[in-house]
């Protein structure tokens, strides 16, 4: 199953370790954003983000395995959102076969507009989803999301607002996953990982695209 969950920050990053970015524009405009983070195991993703004010736009994310698990795979992922809300996406590896490419189409059940993750919230994801030989799935997964706390985090130069959160998600196979959340609003970006909060690397508006895993 394609897992969403990739694409869906706050611990303090060292200011003399990041590039210095125009922080009025990072938050009060749709310039295209690029955040950096890693997880307490060593997992590192990077989110690219095309915005809009309404909550549409495109993120791809990038995933790289620690180095001690070099021959996991790297996953990308191009994500449409729509209200704030996954609504189509496609995923690549560099494994070889049908799990080399995943393509998914999203529909939300109880998940507001635009959700802002300041409170409290039980909803469900169908999602039908194709893998590279064209064998395609149907699956719902019910996601219950707690709010922890909401204050600032501090990216190089810029404070930026920070929503703290944990959800668990359950497939309608049994599968459950537990996992952190830390959203930043301004930036539309939502940061995750299994462990513990993801520690924020680096925020830019100058990088290189990321393209598909060849």
């Amino acid at each position: 199953m394609l897992s969403i969950s990739l694409l869906l920050i706050a611990t303090s990053a060292s200011a003399q370790s990041l590039p210095s970015v125009d922080c009025n524009t990072v938050k009060n405009s749709t310039v295209p954003v690029e955040l950096a983070y890693h997880a307490q195991d060593g997992t590192k993703t990077v989110v690219q983000t095309y915005r809009d004010k309404s909550g549409d736009g495109v993120v791809w994310s990038r995933e790289l395995p620690p180095s001690s698990q070099s021959k996991q795979p790297v996953f990308v992922i191009k994500a449409s959102y729509v209200d704030g809300s996954p609504a189509l996406a496609e995923m690549w590896t560099n494994y070889v076969g049908p799990f080399s490419l995943r393509t998914g189409k999203y529909t939300p059940d109880g998940l507001p507009k635009n959700f802002d993750r300041r409170s409290d919230l039980t909803y469900r994801m169908h999602s039908v989803t194709t893998d590279g030989e064209g064998a395609t799935e149907e699956r719902t997964s019910t996601t219950s999301y707690k709010f922890k706390s909401e204050g600032t985090t501090t990216v190089g130069s810029c404070v930026l607002q920070a929503i703290h959160g944990e959800s668990d998600t359950t497939s309608d196979a049994g599968r459950r996953s537990h996992r952190f959340q830390l959203y930043l609003p301004e930036l539309k970006i939502i940061a995750t990982a299994v462990d513990a909060e993801p520690i924020v690397d680096s925020l830019s508006t100058i990088f290189s695209e990321i393209k598909p895993v060849n």
